[in-house]
């Protein structure tokens, strides 16, 4: 996963649902994660920056 990559959480359990929250990868962070901005799409309002390691992250679109 790169930067410009569209991304989903991937759910820790069965009762997690990130469904309505997309994330752009918008840069590397530290230790090998990756920096998202993440928009809720029921909610709207400001996004939310997070570091995320790659087993947290599942790509929905490339940016290639």
């Amino acid at each position: 996963m790169k930067v410009g990559d569209l991304v989903k959480c991937r759910a820790r359990s069965p009762e997690e649902n990130y469904d309505a929250w997309l994330g752009l990868i918008v840069g590397d962070g530290i230790t090998g994660h990756k920096t998202v901005e993440w928009v809720n799409s029921e909610e709207g309002g400001e996004p939310h920056t997070v570091n995320h390691t790659h087993q947290e992250l599942v790509l929905v679109n490339e940016n290639r």
